[in-house]
C-alpha cells in the first residue's frame, strides 16, 4: 500500500470516483455504495485510523480498497 505522510485530506486529494465526503469530528468517510441511491459510511476508533485508510486508498491505489472493491462489482458486475 502507499505510505502517504500528509496528516489531514482533502477532496482536492482523492483519487477514488465512489468517495462523497468524510468528517473529521466523525471519525467517518462516506462512499457510493453498492446499489442506486445506497451510501457506505466507515466510521473509525480514532481520526488517524481514518487518515491512515484515507492515504492507503482515497487517495492512492483507491481500486485495492474493500469499499470500493464491493461497490464496482456490485455496479458494474466485474472485478478489478
Amino acid at each position: 500500500m502507499a505510505n502517504y505522510k500528509k496528516i489531514c485530506w482533502t477532496e482536492a486529494d482523492v483519487q477514488c470516483p465512489f468517495y462523497i465526503s468524510d468528517d473529521r469530528s466523525g471519525r467517518s468517510i462516506t462512499c457510493e455504495g453498492y446499489s442506486a441511491g445506497a451510501e457506505i459510511v466507515s466510521r473509525f476508533r480514532t481520526l488517524g485510523q481514518k487518515d491512515r485508510h484515507m492515504g492507503c486508498f482515497c487517495v492512492g491505489r483507491f481500486t485495492r480498497c474493500p469499499v470500493y472493491r464491493c461497490t464496482y462489482s456490485n455496479k458494474y458486475g466485474e472485478n478489478e
